[in-house]
């Protein structure tokens, strides 16, 4: 890509379904001095996005790479998006946030490649854990969560204020395993988050490479045998019972559930991971779509069907 555009600080946010990556960018945002504009390219691995507008302010641009992983299936859309995202904002920083099902490394080698190495300059790669995760070892198992370890350079430890100590000793013992040149916790509500690691040096990359070498793999995108994904509409008059609602997802045991409705007292903001539902008020105006990944092997109309029993005509 050739203009004028030069040496963007470009932080790639990762972390598997449902660690937290658009909360943090959205409080990221929140931060960012009034005197610049920002960007963020998120990445959805279904074939409609459901975070852009939770995203979206004032002096934030914001373009979504949506029908799967933008390091391979959906590699050319990453790179038309991108440069209508470069040329519409001329930003001052680059926010970069995969799908949970993606891999990072390929995200990387194509920020330095050839195209861009005189556009964007990487920064450190941040990496968000959920610590309850750590006692899962199909968690520990999954490559998907083994390059996105080695390739952070900052792991940040989110949800904390649901961890137990046991948690927070395995988070303190992963952070002493690997050199990480940070880690800390994301701030709850209300807090600050410390921005100078989005300015941090890109340290573990090259570890990350050797260790990719070493092992003689590619990590193969599998996605074919992933989990299912839904994408779920609903007509603009149709409003939720959130404690319905909420059976209804919890009984699906999915993978991730996202998206906002309309419930019977108010836009609802919901957000769930391997059967955990919190369903919230939602400042913005709801977009009644929901994206369901994995859980029970249920066909998307039986599972629209379910949805709307849950719905009532306002």
């Amino acid at each position: 890509m050739k203009n004028r555009l030069s040496n963007i600080p470009v932080t790639l946010v990762t972390g598997l379904l449902g660690a937290g990556k658009t909360t943090l960018i959205d409080h990221l945002l929140e931060q960012r001095p009034r005197d610049q504009r920002w960007a963020v390219l998120v990445n959805e691995f279904s074939e409609t996005g459901v975070d852009g507008a939770r995203l979206a302010r004032e002096g934030v641009y914001l373009r979504e790479v949506a029908g799967g992983c933008m390091g391979c299936s959906a590699a050319l859309m990453l790179q038309v998006e991108l440069n209508r995202l470069l040329r519409e904002a001329q930003p001052h920083r680059l926010l970069v946030e995969p799908t949970g099902l993606g891999h990072p490394m390929e995200l990387l080698q194509f920020f330095q490649g050839e195209n861009y190495r005189e556009v964007l300059s990487p920064r450190a790669t941040i990496c968000l854990l959920d610590a309850r995760r750590l006692s899962e070892q199909k968690f520990l198992d999954s490559p998907l969560w083994d390059q996105q370890k080695q390739s952070a350079d900052v792991l940040l430890g989110s949800k904390a204020d649901l961890w137990t100590p046991e948690d927070r000793a395995a988070f303190d013992g992963l952070c002493a395993e690997q050199s990480f040149l940070a880690c800390g916790i994301v701030p709850a509500a209300g807090g600050r988050f410390d921005t100078a690691w989005l300015d941090a040096p890109a340290g573990s990359r090259e570890a990350a490479a050797r260790h990719d070498h070493h092992h003689g793999h590619s990590h193969d995108h599998d996605h074919e045998s992933g989990p299912q994904v839904h994408d779920l509409a609903f007509a603009p008059d149709a409003s939720f019972d959130a404690d319905t609602l909420r059976s209804v997802l919890q009984a699906l045991n999915c993978e991730r559930v996202k998206g906002s409705v309309q419930g019977t007292n108010g836009p609802l903001r919901v957000d769930g991971t391997n059967g955990e539902i919190n369903i919230a008020p939602e400042p913005h105006a709801p977009t009644n779509r929901l994206q369901v990944i994995g859980g029970s092997q249920v066909h998307k109309a039986e599972l629209e069907q379910r949805m709307l029993r849950a719905a009532a005509s306002r």
